[in-house]
């Protein structure tokens, strides 16, 4: 029998998205980054300045951010806007997270197994558009998406991976009680036929 993984929290109420950040940095390098705004869903990448920064490179402007999501493999935090700016910001790991990241520890989570789980993102990559270190994914449904991964091209998409967590309820019952986002891959368009 396998031993459970343990699934470590750290959290801050009413906390600045770029404050957040800052206080989490040391353990989010080259994180890719997932916002949300009113009017559109995009990827970023965390640079070693602390900044968030598009492929134009433009820098991101949290005004309108109301949901971030920046992941590496070993790390996640999600931060949900509550009221004018000011948010709860949550760190997830399997390993240990120490003091000095957000305000408080939150009770581990104990898994019984863990399952890897990808996103698939919508479009295909095109040949040209993409800045270094980027690529572009576009379709006639959505438009253009710019994703922080080099050479995805015709044929070919992208998705998130991830990992699902699972655990027993009170009743016996095995559910999903949490996932974590760990990276952005390439991957053969489920479209392309050959």
């Amino acid at each position: 029998m396998t031993s459970p993984t343990i699934l470590y929290g750290r959290a801050s109420e009413s906390v600045q998205l770029a404050v957040a950040i800052q206080q989490c940095q040391p353990l989010l390098e080259d994180a890719i980054v997932l916002l949300y705004t009113p009017s559109r869903c995009y990827l970023a990448v965390l640079s070693k300045d602390g900044h968030c920064y598009e492929a134009n490179p433009q820098s991101v402007n949290y005004e309108s951010v109301f949901e971030a999501r920046l992941f590496t493999p070993t790390h996640e935090l999600r931060w949900l806007n509550d009221d004018g700016g000011l948010g709860r910001a949550v760190l997830l790991s399997e390993d240990a997270i120490g003091d000095g990241y957000l305000e408080s520890e939150i009770d581990g989570l104990s898994a019984i197994a863990t399952v890897p789980q990808q996103y698939m993102l919508w479009g295909e990559g095109i040949e040209q558009g993409a800045a270094d270190g980027w690529s572009t994914l576009t379709t006639a449904r959505i438009g253009r998406l710019s994703v922080p991964e080099e050479g995805i091209g015709i044929g070919q998409g992208a998705c998130l991976q991830s990992r699902e967590y699972l655990a027993a309820s009170d009743f016996g019952n095995v559910a999903v009680v949490e996932e974590r986002l760990m990276s952005l891959s390439a991957v053969t368009s489920p479209n392309k036929t050959t």
